[in-house]
């Protein structure tokens, strides 16, 4: 009967990697499990990083309108009403109105009531500030896309390493479970054998410490399940208040290394040489400043003259004209000199951080390649342990059974195969990890 018992738990612990039970606490339904690509393609639409980044796209091209809206004509209306309690006069010679010569009179001019209306067209003909300032701003579109998909990029890895650490923490959970369920089999076998003087009170015990220790290792591992998947959840902008299961099966095909040639699609590239070209038109912007603007404008102009009393007048007198404008700006106080050298630093500034992050890239692609071959290399090592420890651990069982060994080398063989167990697992989402950074290194992270 205990042999039978005994290959029964060994074809059970051959199968340890067979998809796992639902971990969630609580929950009586059973929800959609979601695989790492459906994460990655919900995340990439409810991510509220990525929705703050989209709508920065949107106030971009609001941006780009205000912008263009500048080269359109400017219509302005003004109205002006004065009610003149007393007058205001001029000083004139009296000799303009026959008075003697070197006397002077003040006269009034005007009626109490005046009402004057203009509209004003303005339409800008040269201003090269303006047309620079209309590239300047479709560029900034160029930027704002590139910041959306570092965004996209950020979001992906976390989600992604957040989904490998959940998946680790489930099988480890699962590990424990099956072997409480191993250990509870071996105190009724253990009981059993003391109740008949084949075995030891203290053997029982020793049992009963190992199972209330993978119990509790059980219960913090679940807390730790359940505070990873509500980041998960955050991070994929699911609501708390939904449920939300993963695959936790660990995909065990290894993945392909690393090829010696390699494309670099790096975002953070893009995004200094943008800079660099907003920081070009930047500098042709404070030269513009040198250059004289021309504008049009036209206005048509409404005065209205009133007196009341018994002796009332009401007078309209209209008035239109057209005509150019030109600014130029001679000296400013070397305030755009200064600009420039500003901005000639920021240029130098770009091309430091340009070279920095290539070779930040350079460092990031080779540890990652190092990585993966290291961890392909552990994979297939541990693998191997985890089918030796196995095989000891059933045999062992098998040993105590016949009382042939004691309770202490049953309990040290499972902690064995639990540790065999969590380094493969460890290795394997390492080697996930280092293969998320490769592609992370390389730009390939997320598709454009």
């Amino acid at each position: 009967m205990f042999k039978t018992k005994s290959k029964s738990r060994s074809r059970r612990l051959t199968r340890w990697w067979l998809p796992v039970a639902l971990l969630a606490a609580g929950s009586s339904v059973r929800a959609q499990e979601y695989t790492l690509d459906q994460l990655l393609a919900k995340a990439q639409t409810n991510s509220f990083s990525v929705q703050s980044a989209r709508l920065d796209e949107v106030r971009t091209e609001a941006r780009i309108a205000e912008v263009k809206a500048g080269a359109r004509p400017q219509v302005n209306l003004a109205g002006d009403y004065k009610r003149y309690l007393k007058i205001p006069g001029q000083v004139v010679p009296a000799s303009a109105f026959g008075g003697p010569d070197g006397t002077y009179q003040v006269l009034a001019f005007g009626l109490p009531y005046n009402l004057s209306t203009t509209v004003q067209a303005v339409q800008p003909l040269y201003n090269q500030s303006l047309l620079i300032a209309t590239k300047a701003a479709k560029a900034s579109r160029d930027l704002s896309a590139l910041q959306t998909q570092k965004v996209r990029e950020d979001v992906a890895y976390n989600v992604s390493a957040t989904y490998y650490n959940l998946q680790t923490t489930a099988q480890q959970i699962a590990f424990l479970r099956s072997n409480v369920t191993a250990t509870e089999r071996l105190i009724g076998i253990t009981d059993l054998l003391r109740q008949n003087q084949l075995a030891k009170g203290v053997d029982v015990d020793r049992l009963r410490l190992s199972r209330t220790s993978s119990q509790t290792q059980i219960e913090s591992l679940q807390a730790t399940y359940n505070q990873l998947l509500n980041t998960l959840k955050f991070l994929a902008g699911i609501p708390q208040t939904d449920s939300l299961t993963i695959r936790t099966t660990i995909d065990e095909t290894t993945p392909v290394a690393p090829a010696n040639e390699y494309t670099i699609n790096r975002t953070d590239l893009q995004l200094l040489d943008q800079q660099r070209t907003l920081n070009s038109l930047e500098q042709q912007n404070i030269k513009s400043g040198f250059v004289p603007t021309l504008t049009a404008y036209g206005v048509a102009n409404s005065t209205v003259f009133a007196v009341g009393g018994d002796n009332s007048y009401l007078k309209n007198v209209p008035g239109y004209w057209v005509g150019l404008q030109l600014n130029w700006n001679l000296f400013d106080g070397l305030a755009r000199k200064a600009q420039l050298s500003q901005k000639r630093i920021d240029s130098q500034q770009l091309d430091v951080q340009s070279r920095q992050v290539r070779e930040s890239i350079s460092m990031e692609i080779a540890n990652a390649r190092n990585q993966f071959l290291v961890q392909q290399q552990n994979l297939s090592t541990t693998r191997s342990q985890v089918t030796l420890a196995e095989r000891v651990y059933a045999q062992t069982q098998l040993q105590f059974k016949e009382g042939t060994v004691d309770i202490t080398d049953v309990v040290q063989a499972e902690n064995t195969l639990r540790d065999a167990q969590n380094n493969y697992l460890n290795t394997l989402v390492r080697l996930r990890t280092a293969e998320l950074d490769w592609k992370k290194a390389t730009g390939s992270l997320v598709s454009r």
